[in-house]
């Protein structure tokens, strides 16, 4: 006689072999974060691998080569992506050379000295930034930049920008010329993890605007000269 329970056997065999994307916040009413973030029991961080610099699609300024990986800028503005697909981590490894021999204020009129990671940067109305500020503010600043049904800088411009609260958070370091630092950022879940020099430095929340686009990982600097390795979420194939 077959077993009468076996219709729900199959249904949670298929359930459980469902997957789910490490930043995937999770559904209403479910757990909070934290029992997801990368310092719990059971969950992995995502493996990083370097990637050329003819790998980047550069949209604004430009990137040279240096070998194994390495690039460097001395372009006033520099905003360049990692091909199309989604990524959830990486992972800037940079030297300040200085600042670019001339100046590019931002679309506020600003003048700021900075370099730092994009994530899931749809276009460049809708990204995630991650930011080392150099001058004249120095630090770290999370925001994110949501402007739905808009897709080009003319259209969006300096709009739509909301710099985030950490729940916890250090200091930076100064950024000198010469000297190398690692910029490292995470998204587990709803939360976002960076890391200064192998130390986790800021944490927080992303709100739910951050989730209502999707993208690759990119560079962004303004207004400084950097020599820099790009590591990036490995992308399996299945």
């Amino acid at each position: 006689m077959g077993n009468r329970n076996s219709p729900w056997l199959v249904l949670a065999v298929l359930a459980g072999c469902v997957g789910v994307r490490r930043d995937a916040p999770p559904p209403s009413g479910s757990a909070s974060p934290s029992s997801t973030s990368a310092g719990s029991p059971g969950t992995s961080r995502a493996r990083l691998v370097p990637i050329e610099a003819h790998d980047l699609l550069v949209t604004s300024g430009a990137v040279e080569s240096e070998g194994a990986g390495r690039f460097s800028n001395r372009s006033p503005t520099l905003r360049a992506w990692l091909g199309r697909s989604p990524r959830t981590a990486a992972e800037l490894d940079f030297v300040y050379r200085g600042p670019t021999t001339r100046d590019a204020p931002l679309a506020s009129g600003e003048l700021r000295r900075q370099i730092g990671l994009e994530l899931r940067a749809r276009d460049t109305c809708n990204v995630v930034y991650v930011m080392w500020h150099i001058a004249p503010s120095p630090g770290i600043v999370v925001s994110v930049k949501s402007n739905p049904g808009q897709s080009r800088h003319a259209e969006c411009r300096d709009r739509g920008y909301s710099s985030l609260q950490p729940i916890t958070s250090d200091p930076a370091p100064l950024v000198q010329p010469g000297e190398p630092h690692v910029l490292a950022a995470d998204i587990r879940g709803r939360r976002l993890h960076v890391s200064i020099d192998g130390r986790e430095s800021w944490v927080g929340e992303l709100p739910v605007a951050a989730f209502e686009f999707d993208g690759p990982v990119g560079v962004r600097s303004d207004n400084a000269e950097f020599s820099a390795t790009l590591r990036a979420e490995e992308l399996v194939q299945r």
